[in-house]
């Protein structure tokens, strides 16, 4: 079997790998948008995509060994890779009761699928949380003042929040304490800018602080 031979055989395969490990990464980037590089550094994360793209490749080989000769290979791993989670919904019963009175003993796929997605989540989010909170102890010791013209600033510079939505959220942040007012503010810019903007701010407003002090 020369190499031409090969890449035709394994074609559909990683076309079908492709697609699963797609499928997955959305599920993370969704998920952790506000620190998508190390989330994704996360062994967790690796652990998630990985088990998408076996499960994924699972369904192909079987549906391919049952699927007429004719069928194309790339066709069904299109469809395979696109759709193979709608097998998840599907519930395998495992003892059929005798009588139409009593319930059937199933098994879930979405069920399990859900269960081990959760569990990945819970911790990548763990893996996350050190990090975070870090930043947080760190902005929270800033004056309230200066935490405020860092949402402001995010505020105009961002294409998607606007001036006017922020200051409805500085106005409301007013009924809190000081010390509530910074975690609130702090935890804005960490969700809304993500992990990368807020450890950059903060990297320059000691910047600043130094050059004032020198």
């Amino acid at each position: 079997m020369d190499v031409k031979d090969v890449a035709t055989a394994l074609g559909p395969y990683l076309l079908v790998a492709v697609l699963a490990f797609l499928w997955a990464l959305t599920e993370v980037i969704q998920t952790f948008h506000s620190d998508i590089r190390r989330a994704l550094r996360s062994g967790w994360s690796v652990l998630l995509l990985g088990v998408n793209i076996a499960f994924a490749l699972l369904v192909f080989a079987l549906v391919r060994s049952i699927s007429p000769p004719p069928t194309s290979p790339y066709l069904l791993a299109l469809g395979v890779g696109a759709g193979w989670q709608a097998l998840l919904r599907t519930r395998v019963n495992l003892l059929q009761p005798l009588t139409p009175d009593d319930r059937a003993v199933s098994l879930s796929l979405s069920d399990l699928y859900n269960r081990f997605q959760q569990f990945c989540r819970e911790q990548i989010d763990r893996s996350l949380l050190s990090g975070h909170a870090s930043l947080l102890d760190q902005a929270t010791h800033l004056p309230v003042e200066e935490l405020e013209r860092q949402v402001r600033l995010f505020a105009h510079a961002s294409a998607i929040h606007t001036p006017e939505q922020v200051d409805e959220y500085l106005t409301r942040l007013h009924a809190y304490s000081t010390e509530e007012r910074k975690l609130y503010l702090a935890s804005y810019l960490l969700r809304q800018g993500g992990y990368g903007l807020l450890q950059e701010r903060l990297k320059a407003i000691g910047r600043t602080g130094a050059e004032s002090r020198s």
